[in-house]
C-alpha cells in the first residue's frame, strides 16, 4: 500500500513509512480493543449497534472481510431479538443502508432478503436503491424499482433521473473555492460594532478573540472575549446562546484562562440541557449537547463531560458517545479523546467511544494519503 508513496519521497521516506505503520497499528489496536468490549455488552440491541459501528470502521480501514463478519453477527443478533421487538426490520434496513453506502451492494441485497415485513422491505429497497444511484450505479438502482410499492415507484425513478442529470451540473472545485472565500460576513473587530443581531455580533467577537489567542495576543483576546460574553446575554435563542458560549470558552482556554473558560461552560450547560429536553419532547434531536461535551473533553474536563452525558436518555448516549470521541480527535485532541473513551465504565459506551477515535484517525490518515 505504501510502495507508490515511498518511491516519490526523498530523505523522509523512512520516517514516513514508520509513521504510517505506527498509525495502522494504533488504529487496529483500538478497533481490536473495541471488538473485545462488544462481547461484554449484555443488551442485544446495544451489542448490535456496536457491531455495526465496528463493521463500518473495519471496512474503512480496508478489512472488508472482518467488516462483513461484523454485519453478519449484527444481523444474527437481530434474529434473536425478543418477539415483542417492533423495530427488528428497521434495524435490518439500517444495516442494508450502511452496506450500500460502503459499496457492498451484494451484502445489502442479502440483508434486504432478511427483512420480513412487506412494506418495510419495499422501503428498504427504495433507500438502498437511491444509495446505489448516488454511487453511480444507476442500472442496479433501476432494477430495484420492481421491488418498490407501485404508488412510490414513479417518484423513485424520477429521483434517479434527477441524480443522473445532476452529474453534469456539479460545480467545479474552483467555483466552490470562490464561493467559500467570499462567504465571510465577519470582517474584523471594528466591523463587529456595526452588527445589530446579538448572536452574529457575539459570534464575530468570539471568532476574532480566538484568532488573537492563536496569535499569542492573550490580553487583547481576553478583552474581546469579555465583550463577546456580554453581548451573548442578549441572545434570546437558548441554543444560539449556548453555542456562542462554547465558542467563547474554547477561545478563553486557548488564551490561557482556564478559569474563565470553566465559568463560561458552566453557564452553557443548563442552556444546553434545557434545549435538549425541549427538543426531546418534540421527538427531535439537537447537536448542541454533543458540542458542549466535546468542548469539555477537549479541555480535559472528563467529569464535567460525563455529568452532562448522564443527564441524557440512554438511547441518545449511543450516538453522542461515538460522535463526541470522533469529533474531539478530529479537532486534534487524540490524547484527550482516547483518555475519555477509556474512562467509561459501560462496555457499550467505551466501545463506541473507541470506535469514534479510530474512525477519526482513519479519516485523518486517508486524507493524508490522498495528499501524497
Amino acid at each position: 500500500m505504501l510502495t507508490a508513496v515511498i518511491v516519490h519521497l526523498s530523505l523522509n521516506a523512512g520516517s514516513f513509512a514508520q509513521d504510517e505503520t505506527q498509525s495502522d497499528t494504533e488504529i487496529q489496536s483500538i478497533l481490536t480493543e473495541a471488538a473485545r468490549l462488544t462481547e461484554q455488552v449484555e443488551n442485544l440491541r446495544d451489542r448490535m449497534v456496536v457491531l455495526l459501528q465496528v463493521g463500518q470502521a473495519n471496512w474503512k480501514s480496508g478489512d472488508s472481510t472482518f467488516a462483513k463478519r461484523n454485519f453478519h453477527d449484527a444481523l444474527d443478533l437481530i434474529d434473536n431479538f425478543p418477539p415483542q421487538e417492533q423495530f427488528a426490520d428497521f434495524y435490518r434496513q439500517s444495516i442494508a443502508d450502511v452496506q450500500a453506502e460502503l459499496g457492498d451492494i451484494e451484502g445489502a441485497d442479502r440483508t434486504l432478503g432478511r427483512v420480513k415485513d412487506d412494506s418495510q422491505r419495499a422501503e428498504a429497497f427504495r433507500t438502498v436503491g437511491l444509495l446505489q444511484a448516488r454511487r453511480g450505479d444507476f442500472k442496479g438502482a433501476i432494477l430495484k424499482a420492481t421491488d418498490i410499492q407501485a404508488e412510490n415507484r414513479a417518484e423513485y425513478l424520477d429521483s434517479i433521473s434527477r441524480m443522473q442529470l445532476e452529474i453534469d451540473s456539479v460545480p467545479s472545485p474552483q467555483d466552490t473555492e470562490e464561493s467559500s472565500d467570499s462567504d465571510n460576513s465577519c470582517g474584523d473587530v471594528a466591523a463587529a460594532g456595526t452588527i445589530d443581531v446579538p448572536e452574529d455580533k457575539a459570534y464575530c467577537l468570539a471568532y476574532r478573540g480566538g484568532q488573537l489567542a492563536n496569535e499569542g495576543q492573550t490580553n487583547a483576546a481576553l478583552e474581546i472575549l469579555k465583550r463577546a460574553h456580554h453581548v451573548s446575554t442578549l441572545i434570546l435563542d437558548l441554543s444560539g446562546r449556548a453555542h456562542t458560549l462554547e465558542e467563547i470558552a474554547m477561545a478563553q482556554a486557548r488564551a490561557g484562562s482556564m478559569n474563565e473558560a470553566t465559568r463560561t461552560l458552566s453557564e452553557a450547560a443548563p442552556l444546553v440541557l434545557a434545549v435538549y429536553r425541549k427538543i426531546k419532547l418534540q421527538h427531535g434531536r439537537t447537536s448542541t449537547l454533543q458540542e458542549l461535551v466535546e468542548v469539555k473533553v477537549e479541555l480535559g474536563d472528563f467529569e464535567g463531560a460525563d455529568s452532562i452525558m448522564r443527564q441524557v436518555e440512554d438511547d441518545d448516549r449511543v450516538n453522542e458517545t461515538y460522535g463526541v470521541a470522533r469529533a474531539v480527535v478530529a479537532n486534534g485532541h487524540k490524547k484527550e479523546g482516547l483518555a475519555w473513551a477509556r474512562s467509561h465504565i459501560s462496555c457499550r459506551d467505551r466501545a463506541l467511544a473507541l470506535i469514534g477515535v479510530a474512525d477519526a484517525l482513519l479519516s485523518s490518515k486517508q486524507s493524508a494519503d490522498s495528499r501524497h
